[in-house]
């Protein structure tokens, strides 16, 4: 009799828990997360709800002629992709005078022979800005807020801030055509990238679903987000932000409780509090199909090569392909 009795007790108990994880929650419950109030006395060592926050790898604020700054968010042990990206498009930044300045973020390191082969590494390039958070990936939105934080405090008299992993393509001398030479460039990506104000430019996501799956790298519980759809938010491989964005972006960051997933976070949840409206980067992507065209010689038309970003999971052979054929542009 005990035993059907626990049996009972087990299933009732099941069921319940059930009905916690399934049933949807009170529709009074808010979609979006709640300011707060973190009373941190100096802001920039404010990051979010960390209020220890320094830079362990600092860098020199931007020249007063630069005009787009790049940040390119790598994990430490890439040195690899890093090492690519400075032998191509990176190293449109190096020549004295250039418009364009590229920096590298990345977190702390619990591994001391990387953390010297970091420093290393900055020691030969300078290139890099390491915080004092943990680099994983479910710290990235600290590395995010880092680098709008560098932003406004260190090179906010520049016009934008394009924001990149280290698995994709920026056509850096298209990029200095339009800042150089307007008028000899694409027209319409001219205009976007001399806006001055309230510009959002990426391939925005429209109404993607929050995942629930205990087997998804992306999964949200009802606790962290409430609603079933995401607002249109920006996929973080490539987003370029107006100087004035970027601030409003990094003081409601500072102010709202952190959420894991950075792109949604902070270009979809945040944006749309702040009602910034995203534009649409999708004509100046180079898509894996066209990118494959292009690197077999088959001819394309023109406006589908004026590109500015390409596709991410580049490899390191057709991140310098690429290169061999714009480079030179």
């Amino acid at each position: 009799m005990s035993n059907v009795r626990s049996w009972i007790t087990l299933i009732v108990w099941v069921k319940l828990c059930l009905m916690i994880y399934l049933i949807p929650p009170n529709q009074t419950r808010k979609d979006v997360p709640t300011l707060v109030e973190y009373n941190f006395p100096n802001d920039e060592a404010h990051l979010i709800d960390f209020g220890n926050f320094s830079y362990i790898i600092e860098q020199l604020p931007c020249e007063s002629d630069t005009k787009g700054l790049i940040i390119v968010h790598t994990a430490p042990d890439n040195h690899e992709k890093r090492s690519v990206i400075r032998e191509t498009w990176g190293g449109v930044n190096s020549p004295s005078g250039s418009p364009l300045r590229l920096i590298f973020a990345l977190g702390n390191i619990q591994n001391s022979s990387l953390e010297s082969a970091i420093l290393d590494e900055q020691a030969q390039y300078g290139d890099l800005l390491q915080g004092n958070f943990i680099d994983t990936y479910s710290n990235i939105t600290y590395k995010h807020v880092m680098a709008l934080k560098w932003f406004n405090y260190h090179c906010n008299s520049a016009q934008f801030l394009l924001k990149v992993d280290d698995d994709i393509f920026v056509n850096a001398p298209l990029l200095l055509k339009n800042l150089k030479e307007p008028k000899l460039s694409n027209k319409q990506l001219d205009n976007l990238i001399q806006q001055r104000s309230e510009l959002l430019l990426c391939t925005k996501v429209v109404k993607d679903p929050v995942l629930r799956s205990y087997r998804s790298k992306w999964r949200v519980s009802f606790r962290e987000y409430s609603g079933s759809r995401y607002p249109d938010f920006c996929p973080g491989f490539a987003v370029l932000y107006s100087t004035d964005v970027a601030k409003k972006l990094y003081a409601e960051a500072q102010r709202s409780p952190y959420f894991r997933l950075d792109d949604v976070h902070i270009t979809g949840i945040l944006s749309q509090r702040l009602h910034i409206s995203i534009s649409d980067l999708k004509p100046y992507v180079m898509y894996p199909v066209e990118m494959e065209s292009l690197l077999k010689g088959t001819e394309i038309p023109n406006d589908q090569v004026e590109f500015l970003v390409s596709w991410h999971n580049l490899n390191p052979a057709q991140m310098r392909s690429l290169w061999a054929l714009f480079g030179n542009n």
